[in-house]
């Protein structure tokens, strides 16, 4: 197989770079912000965590100073590079706003819609850490199925996601149609199966009148007896 398929390859005439060869880590300090040969290059409000944040920081052929997370790999700064000066305080006005408080908000307002918000608001707080960079969608999916749903079903599937640590809003929204069709399914009842008798169309009253011929008991005895 691989003869056959190298016919088709063409050669790589420029070097592919990975972050992980080509990176390197920087503490993110109070201010959120970087030290890199000399100057302080910010990062979003909210990157600091209270602990020894660590980012990865990548140059470019372009010499823009590339930053992102070390964990989940999301680009959360980038900046030209400062090449002649030191000391200097590379800023992106952006990174003034606070990204989770936004999050949040939209956090207590999706878990605002279920009977159980304490279970809402963990179930949720739970994607948030898996998908950190698709937490806005998956809020707004979560959103859209609990607003054409109901509150009975929207329950039902919260709790069936957790008991089977289903955390992806795809998950959710699933779940969440098969508690809708199953309850539609009990509101209606089950459909009336077809019969395969058929009726006479036409009905004869003299036989319906008719009564069978009723013999006495001693008949049957005389027949028992011989």
């Amino acid at each position: 197989m691989y003869a056959f398929e190298k016919a088709y390859l063409r050669p790589v005439h420029k070097k592919i770079e990975t972050l992980s060869k080509s990176s390197i880590t920087r503490t993110v300090r109070k201010d959120n912000t970087i030290w890199y040969e000399g100057n302080r290059y910010t990062v979003p409000l909210g990157t600091y965590n209270g602990t020894d944040k660590q980012v990865a920081v990548r140059v470019t052929r372009e010499n823009k100073l590339l930053i992102y997370d070390d964990e989940t790999g999301e680009l959360l700064a980038e900046h030209a590079l400062c090449l002649h000066k030191k000391g200097e305080l590379i800023r992106n006005n952006n990174h003034g706003r606070d990204r989770a408080k936004g999050i949040k908000e939209y956090i207590d307002h999706v878990a605002g819609q279920f009977t159980n918000v304490e279970q809402a608001h963990f179930y949720l707080e739970e994607i948030r850490k898996r998908k950190p960079r698709y937490i806005r969608d998956q809020l707004q999916a979560i959103m859209k199925g609990v607003t054409e749903s109901n509150t009975e079903s929207s329950d039902q599937a919260l709790a069936y996601c957790m008991k089977h640590s289903l955390y992806r809003a795809t998950d959710f929204v699933n779940a969440l149609r098969y508690f809708m069709d199953k309850q539609a399914q009990q509101q209606t009842g089950p459909e009336p199966v077809p019969s395969s008798l058929r009726l006479l169309t036409r009905v004869d009253t003299a036989k319906l009148k008719a009564k069978p011929q009723i013999r006495d008991f001693e008949t049957y005895q005389r027949i028992l007896g011989g």
